[in-house]
């Protein structure tokens, strides 16, 4: 099996892709922790 070769512009677009995909889950597991923070904080 032969590694695929990619282009500067795919290398920069399969970055900026998964630079994105990394900042939604962040912002999904900061929602939750704050979540959970609030929920302890209010009972």
């Amino acid at each position: 099996m032969t590694p695929q070769q990619f282009t500067s512009d795919d290398l920069q677009a399969r970055r900026k892709m998964a630079r994105r995909t990394a900042l939604w889950i962040a912002l999904v597991a900061a929602v939750i922790y704050g979540g959970f923070i609030l929920g302890g904080a209010l009972r």
